[in-house]
């Protein structure tokens, strides 16, 4: 028979394990902290979010990252944040950018994003933080800083030059350039901006097709139907794209609703892209070898939409 003690010392332990418990938890892949600004939404390779008190952390698929995170991709990997906002923030192999600041709230004017970018392949597309506050978002890279309406941006940073420009761009909107000698104004998709180490900028030009392709596929941004770059993948980084679809989809698929309850043209493009780029990696999945060639889609084209009308729209078949 135990002695009462141990009856004492038994619920005491029971006790300091329940309130440890919920920290446990937060702390593990997936799971979403009080203090999270988004997750990551598709991750290849190796990525660490680094805090400036030196404190490190290896990022998984599913993981929260926080405001003040600094997110390092290593060699051969790549990363796709979706922010809470909506916003969607992709890196490629050997970069490095800072998650500077978020506020994300019901006042409009309350809401600000800053990230920083000190070198690397990245990209952006907006979300409700820029549609309710443009002025509270700014996207800054070592030399110049990034103001942004409503459009998706790409950045290309090295110690020699860097490229700043426009895949995507909702019509009306604008990409202004700044550094500390210049100022330069993008009003297209598909143009970009050359800024030296001196501070000057380039006139706005059309972005190589070779610049467009390899920053797609360095940057891939599985929630617009893209798939990572050309090579050989395994079978478990095929399975962990897969999921990434699967995810993209579902978060799409509550995003549909439009005005008056009619569905958003723009969504339904992407969950077309999403359905094309979960069936190519599926294909790949069931292929014989251990590795297969990852087949990236096509880059996503500026698509002039039309006008929502009153009329009735089919629902789509993959519902």
């Amino acid at each position: 028979m135990h002695a009462p003690g141990f009856f004492v010392r038994t619920a005491l332990v029971l006790a300091l394990l329940c309130a440890l418990a919920p920290a446990a938890l937060a702390s593990g892949p997936g799971a979403t902290p009080d203090n999270a600004i988004g997750s990551v939404a598709y991750l290849t390779g190796e990525v660490m979010a680094e805090r400036t008190d030196g404190d490190a952390r290896t990022l998984a698929q599913g993981e929260a990252v926080r405001a003040g995170d600094i997110i390092v991709t290593a060699a051969s990997s790549c990363v796709e944040i979706v922010f809470k906002d909506g916003s969607v923030f992709s890196q490629g192999a050997q970069s490095r950018t800072a998650l500077d600041g978020f506020v994300y709230t019901d006042k409009p004017s309350a809401s600000k994003m800053l990230l920083k970018m000190a070198v690397g392949t990245a990209r952006y597309v907006t979300g409700k933080i820029v549609e309710q506050n443009p002025e509270g978002f700014a996207f800054e890279t070592t030399l110049a800083s990034i103001g942004i309406r409503g459009t998706g941006i790409f950045a290309v940073v090295s110690p020699e030059r860097e490229e700043i420009g426009v895949l995507s761009m909702t019509p009306g909107h604008t990409v202004s350039v700044t550094s500390a000698t210049q100022s330069r104004t993008i009003g297209r998709a598909g143009y970009s901006v050359s800024v030296s180490t001196d501070g000057r900028i380039s006139p706005p030009a059309p972005v190589a097709p070779a610049t467009r392709s390899r920053v797609i596929r360095s940057a891939p941004q599985t929630s617009r139907g893209e798939e990572p770059d050309e090579g050989l993948v395994s079978q478990e980084e095929i399975d962990t794209r897969i999921k990434a679809f699967e995810a993209a989809l579902d978060r799409t698929k509550s995003e549909l609703g439009g005005v008056d309850n009619r569905p958003d043209y723009n969504t339904l493009h992407e969950l077309s892209l999403l359905k094309e780029g979960k069936r190519t990696a599926e294909g790949d999945q069931h292929a014989p070898s251990a590795t297969v060639p990852s087949r990236a889609l096509k880059a996503p084209t500026e698509v002039n939409l039309p006008a929502p009308t009153n009329k009735p729209v089919p629902r789509p078949k993959y519902f």
